[in-house]
């Protein structure tokens, strides 16, 4: 756009500019005609055309230097602002200047040297010599040739009174028509003192000049008593004219004048004043010798300086011809590289670049159609991954809330899926996904999967079910794994997706719950007969009161003792087994823990003075609905224990801690002992009833602490206490939130 523009303006001002211009030249060349063109005298048409001529070049030059002055000043801004195309412009300027100045620089020295040179020759020593030589021979040639017409007039002034001729003018005429041919003169003319013509004679072997009269300055100088010689240019030649006086020999006055004509053969004269006038003009061209090697030369210089601008402006033209459409093209490659894929370039040449100029566009079309599709392609792709994305999100979610541990692994054996459920229930990160399952699970889990991948690839089946017991984190735990082999449509084999149930919980629960079956069958059993036992016996007692006095009756009174001793004792622990297998009903009401802590702990603090006990209660801790006496008793089931594992040592240490954690909205209570601790064969067990590591325990203790905590949605585990020790955590979730 910028160069239509451009062009615009140049159309507009071109004939203003060649008008003005021609304007110029007319009128500088009239100026210089009237200055100097009149002066020298020349012909008009011809002054005119010399001094148009060179007001032409003139102004051509003073064009072309402003054009590449212009020029060069707008290349220099150019490769100052980095302009595309500015540093090829410069190298093909310069090559242009380069094979323009050089050689017309060589001709135009070698041409003025020559014309130097020559000029210098026409002014040469030998040419003036040569010249004045010329023109001394003639000038010698005319003295003798002067001379001798004085000296045959002189002869015939004193010969004729001698011959006393005057008086007979036939004599005369004879002597002198005998001197005329014998001496080779024109003519030979006598006259008067009174300048009367006495005789006149002419060699008839010459052209006849004028005759000589009185008013001729060589008879007049003769009359007046000298002799006198000069030139005459006559009609019919050129004569050399000599005039002597002839003496009275009486009275020494002039009585006549002889006058001698020598005929100058050939125009002597015209070529002496020619030579002459040659001389003049070479001491004159002399003196002009600077400014006519001036006037050959500077023009040979403008015509020198013409062809450099031309040259320079002609290697600007090309350049912009060459540079502006790679220029163009620069710019909208950048502009295509910056995602314009609209931009066309408006570039018309039939040329090469021309058909690059298309092969652009034609690129840009392409690509602008290209993008679109893959524009298109992507819109599609990425509609597929959101829907893809969404799955996945969807199949996390599921995978996440699902309490069965869920793990896949592809025809190779790598985990490709493993969700929150299968990290927590193996033990495992997100570190295991990307590599071999053999790797990434424990050694106890890995044997029992591939002995089950083993078992369902014999069995020619894609899908299996086991119950497994195998120990992960230290614990041993009841799984059950689902085994499924995935295939696609073809049949082809993609991998295998295990699901892991962890039954460990109910499997407690069910043997609990046998327990407590088998807990209320002997309490019903044994209670039955116990009251009929212990009542015989004391009837025993009181029927044989007597004998028991006596010496005899030790025995029975100590049979009886123990009959009532161990019942009471049966009575005991089927009351035990009662409230095992028949807990009371959970009553939750607002029950503040802390307080609950504190009673309990205040209990055992005077009984146990040697043990050290540390409560510390979390503040601000959130009310539970629980029942009160319920977390007593699982509390005090917990202190006993603690006491117990501490019998022995010494500094025994029971701390007691309350806590909070928001995240999971869950209370804590923690009883922590710093006794022997226990085995983890002794903690997997510990919870379930009729275990016990106490020494005359029934086993009871824990099972209900750990029916009392799940009555209130709870979980009770033992960890180690470190550095030594055994912890108990209960945590109890606040209402409305699932544990």
């Amino acid at each position: 756009m910028k160069g239509v523009a451009k062009a615009g303006r140049l159309l507009r001002r071109g004939p203003v500019l060649l008008t003005g211009l021609f304007v110029l030249w007319v009128g500088l060349t009239l100026t210089q005609w009237r200055l100097f063109g009149q002066m020298q005298g020349g012909r008009l048409l011809e002054a005119l055309a010399v001094f148009g001529l060179v007001n032409l070049n003139i102004l051509l030059l003073l064009l072309l230097l402003f054009l590449t002055l212009r020029n060069l000043a707008k290349l220099a801004f150019e490769r100052r602002r980095g302009v595309l195309g500015a540093k090829l412009k410069t190298k093909l300027v310069l090559a242009f200047l380069a094979m323009t100045v050089i050689p017309t620089a060589l001709l135009y020295l070698t041409s003025a040297g020559f014309l130097a040179r020559s000029i210098d020759s026409w002014f040469s020593s030998r040419v003036e010599g040569a010249l004045r030589q010329a023109l001394e021979v003639a000038r010698a040639y005319y003295g003798v040739e002067e001379e001798r017409v004085l000296h045959y007039a002189r002869q015939l002034a004193e010969a004729l009174p001698r011959e006393g001729l005057p008086g007979d003018l036939a004599g005369m005429e004879s002597l002198l028509l005998s001197r005329a041919v014998e001496d080779q003169l024109g003519a030979v003319t006598v006259i008067s003192a009174s300048g009367e013509v006495l005789s006149v004679v002419a060699n008839p072997h010459f052209p006849l000049p004028d005759l000589a009269g009185a008013e001729s300055p060589e008879v007049r100088q003769a009359l007046a008593g000298r002799e006198a010689a000069g030139l005459g240019r006559f009609s019919s030649g050129d004569f050399l004219r000599g005039a002597a006086p002839i003496w009275d020999g009486a009275g020494g006055t002039v009585w006549g004048a002889v006058v001698v004509d020598g005929y100058m053969p050939g125009r002597t004269l015209d070529r002496l004043e020619e030579i002459t006038a040659g001389f003049e003009e070479y001491r004159q061209l002399e003196v002009l010798k600077a400014p006519i090697k001036a006037s050959y030369i500077l023009p040979l210089l403008l015509v020198a300086l013409l062809i450099v601008f031309a040259a320079t402006w002609f290697g600007f033209y090309l350049a912009r011809g060459i540079t502006g459409p790679i220029q163009a093209l620069a710019e909208a490659t950048q502009r295509v590289a910056g995602g314009d894929l609209d931009f066309q370039l408006d570039v018309a040449s039939g040329d090469e670049v021309g058909t690059l100029v298309d092969s652009f566009n034609r690129m840009t079309r392409d690509l602008r159609a290209s993008k679109a599709q893959v524009e298109d392609a992507q819109a599609t792709l990425h509609r597929a991954n959101e829907e893809l994305e969404g799955r996945r999100r969807y199949m996390e979610t599921v995978l996440g809330r699902v309490a069965a541990g869920v793990l896949s692994a592809d025809r190779n054996g790598v985990v490709t899926t493993l969700n929150a459920a299968a990290r927590e229930m193996l033990g495992v990160g997100e570190e295991v996904l990307g590599r071999p399952y053999r790797e990434a699970l424990e050694p106890a889990v890995e044997a029992v999967v591939t002995g089950l991948l083993r078992e369902l690839g014999s069995s020619r089946q894609d899908a299996m079910q086991r119950q497994v017991s195998a120990e992960l984190g230290g614990q041993r735990r009841s799984l059950l794994i689902h085994l499924t082999r995935l295939r696609d449509e073809g049949g082809e084999l993609l991998g295998t997706v295990a699901v892991f149930d962890d039954l460990t919980e109910l499997v407690r629960a069910q043997r609990a719950q046998a327990w407590q079956e088998v807990a209320r069958r002997i309490a019903h059993e044994i209670k039955n007969p116990l009251t009929p036992i212990q009542l015989s016996a004391q009837r025993l007692r009181r029927r044989y009161a007597e004998l028991l006095e006596s010496a005899d009756g030790e025995v029975l009174d100590q049979a009886t003792r123990t009959i009532v001793a161990q019942v009471d004792g049966l009575k005991k622990l089927v009351d035990e087994f009662s409230r095992f297998a028949k807990m009371p009903e959970s009553r939750p009401v607002p029950a503040d823990v802390n307080r609950l802590v504190e009673e309990v702990a205040g209990l055992y603090r005077p009984a146990h003075g040697q043990i050290q006990f540390d409560v510390r209660l979390a503040p601000q801790l959130p009310i539970l609905e629980a029942d009160p006496e319920q977390l007593k008793r699982a509390l005090v089931n917990l202190l006993d224990n603690a006491v117990a594992a501490l019998e022995g040592t010494e500094h025994g240490r029971i701390e007691v801690l309350t806590g909070f954690e928001p995240a999971r909205q869950v209370v804590q209570v923690v009883v922590a002992d710093n006794g022997p601790g226990l085995d983890p064969q002794a903690r997997e067990r510990l919870f379930e009833p009729y275990f016990s590591t106490k020494k005359g325990g029934t086993g009871l203790g824990l099972a209900i602490v750990k029916s009392i905590v799940a009555d209130h949605r709870g979980y009770v585990r033992a960890v180690d206490n470190h550095p030594q020790g055994t912890r108990f955590v209960l945590e109890l979730p606040l209402p409305g939130v699932n544990p």
